[in-house]
Order: C-alpha cells, then structure tokens, then sequence
C-alpha cells in the first residue's frame, strides 16, 4: 500500500538560541509562519491561507466523483472562514482533513471513511503541547468532521456540488457536569494569585492576568477566548467593556453573530470595582501584557495554579463558565434568565445543568405543601 502524502502541516521548529516558530512543511520545503510557540492560532491561520493559495479549486460540473476533498475545504476556508468568529481554528481542522483525504474526490466521503478519520486522529498528539501531549480526543476528531461537512455543504449551497453529502459523525459525549463548588473556585484564585491550598504564597507563581481572567469567567460565564479578546473600547477585533454603562459587550463591533450567541452582560457590581482598577493599569486590552493580548501563554499559568489549588486535571478554563451557571442555578434565578446571561438557550441549560435545574423546580413545587394554600377534596 503507497504511502500517503502528509500534505501541508504545521511544525514546531526549535532553534538555538532564539525562541521556537511554527513552520509549515510541505513536500521537502519549509515556510515560516512568524508565529511563536504559544500563538498556534495565527500559526494555523496562517497555513490555512497558504493552502488556500496553493491550488486553485476545479469543480467542473459539480459530481461528488469529479470534485476533490481538498477543493471543496480550500474554497470553504478562503471565502467562508474569514466571515467566522475562530477562522484559526477551522484553519486547524482543514490541514488534518486534507492531510487525511488527500486527493480523494467527495464521493469518497462516507461513514467507513469518516471511521478511519477518527481512528487515524486519536492515534495522533496534541501538537500544540510539549513533546510527547496528551494523544487527541474523539471529541476533537468529531469536531474537524462537523467542519468538513460544513464544508461540503456550504458549497453545495453555492452551487459548486449538485447534490448534499451526508458526514458520519461518532457520538456526541455527554455534557460536562464538572463545576467548582465556591470553595474551590475561591482556592483556584487564591492560587492564581500564588497561595497553595496550605497557605503558603509562592511569589514567583503569581498570575495576576489569570487572576483576572477567573473573576471574569466566573462572575459574567463569558467564554474564553471571548474574555482574552476583551478591549476598553468598542472594536472590530472582539468584544469591549463599557464602564460607563456597565456593559460587557461580547461581540466585536460589525461581526455577525455565530450559533454560540454572544450577547451583551451587565457587570455585575462586586466585578466592577475590580475592572475600573485594571484600565487604570492596561492600555488596549483588559488581560494584556505589553499592549498586547494574552493568549495561550494562559495555558501553562493555569495548569500551574490549578495544582496549587489541589484541583485536577478535569478542571479546565471552560469550567468556570459552568460554575457560574451552576451557581445562579443554585441561587433560584431561572433558566431563561440564566441562559441570557451565559448567550445560550434555554435548551442547553436544561440539558447541560438540568439536575440543578430540578432542584429549583422542587423548591416551587414545595409551595403545594404550604399552609393556607387552598386544596379540596376530590
């Protein structure tokens, strides 16, 4: 059996002396992207361009058998991802897809093929952790299929594929339940900003951009990037924090709104003292360093407070916006209330956090049991 053609990739290349950059190879040659360790978002936008700008698609008539895998992901991510919130991370998922499928025509992709999609994936490492990562996760294979079947669809919309093309999917894991009671959550800042769960302070472990990335996270359920893009004013690059109205604006000025709704939080009031602090000492962005945004430098800071808190590796940033729905939940404030402050439905919340959600209907349903509450004899 041939071997298959590793396409274009991204690769850590590590030299003396100066700092790691992120290079794409491709058949024996080697392009720098100008991206550092830590930023393997601009890294995989970057090699999303460059694949875009290699080949020009041929759809011809449209059949599935005449049309490449590769045409159908290079089109979707040149003229489509750019108008999308994250285009970095659906610049990540079309490299490992075409490196899969290769020259392989639409009409190969069925659920066989998807199957050995997943197999090959979790087989791999997480490239953007050190030698030796964590091995990928089905979850993560299942996401970059969502991709290609948003690609092929988006192009028969467009009129470049006569007919839709289904995509096998594995099954979708079930919701988190992970959240931080309030003691942890109070550990967990405490230890971004350097204490260990026995009280001692390890001043050269203090994180104070982490610090305020969990008090944002856990009082407003903004999402994480969503939180790193924050600016003091309104901008096309993310969202922005109006203090004078007290509004946290999630969505960047012009951007249109994707299925994971971003929309306006008031600041709560025991966050607000804390945020009119930080302008004074930012320029641009809320969490920066220089000027510029924290990115995933955000990563090694956490796993490093995390352990000082005890908590393990389950607990993840997006934990802190389950923790915050858990909490209002477990304060009585309603679904419908609760999806609008984390831009969700009420659906999910139910889904995701039903069990809590219970909890507060039993405390409703608890007023048939009161006295003088007017109940006849059938």
């Amino acid at each position: 059996m041939p071997r298959r053609s590793k396409g274009a990739r991204l690769y850590l290349r590590q030299r003396r002396q100066r700092t790691a950059v992120w290079v794409i190879l491709d058949h024996g040659r080697e392009i720098s992207t100008s991206a550092g360790e830590s930023d393997i978002g601009a890294a995989e936008a970057a090699l999303a361009n460059y694949i875009g700008e290699k080949h020009r698609p041929d759809f011809g008539e449209g059949h599935p058998s005449q049309v490449l895998i590769a045409d159908a992901l290079s089109e979707y991510g040149e003229k489509h991802a750019p108008t999308t919130h994250r285009p970095d991370l659906i610049g990540g998922a079309i490299s490992k897809l075409i490196d899969f499928f290769g020259t392989r025509a639409v009409a190969a992709v069925t659920s066989a093929t998807c199957i050995e999609y997943v197999q090959w994936r979790v087989r791999q490492t997480d490239a953007r952790t050190s030698k030796g990562g964590r091995p990928i996760k089905p979850s993560t294979a299942r996401r970059e299929l969502v991709v290609l079947g948003a690609a092929l669809r988006w192009c028969w919309k467009e009129g470049k594929i006569d007919r839709p093309i289904p995509i096998w999917l594995p099954p979708q894991a079930g919701p988190r339940e992970r959240h931080l009671t309030r003691r942890e959550a109070a550990a967990l800042l405490a230890a971004a900003l350097g204490w260990d769960r026995h009280g001692v302070r390890h001043h050269a472990k203090i994180n104070r951009h982490l610090a305020r990335f969990i008090l944002i996270a856990l009082y407003t359920g903004t999402r994480h990037d969503a939180i790193l893009r924050l600016q003091w004013t309104r901008n096309t690059a993310g969202g922005w924090i109006d203090l004078t109205s007290g509004i946290l604006y999630r969505r960047a000025a012009g951007s249109v709104d994707s299925i994971k709704r971003r929309p306006p939080v008031p600041i709560p009031p025991r966050l607000l003292p804390h945020l009119r602090r930080w302008r004074r000492l930012t320029r641009r962005y809320v969490i920066e360093y220089a000027g510029r945004p924290i990115r995933s430098q955000e990563r090694r800071a956490w796993q490093t407070a995390r352990e000082l808190a005890g908590l393990g590796a389950d607990v993840t940033p997006h934990v802190l916006r389950h923790t915050c729905a858990t909490m209002l939940l477990q304060l009585g404030i309603s679904v419908y209330d609760v999806a609008g402050v984390l831009g969700t439905t009420e659906d999910i919340i139910r889904r995701t956090y039903g069990h809590h959600a219970h909890d507060h209907l039993r405390q409703a349903v608890m007023a048939f049991s009161r006295r003088g509450m007017p109940m006849k004899r059938p």
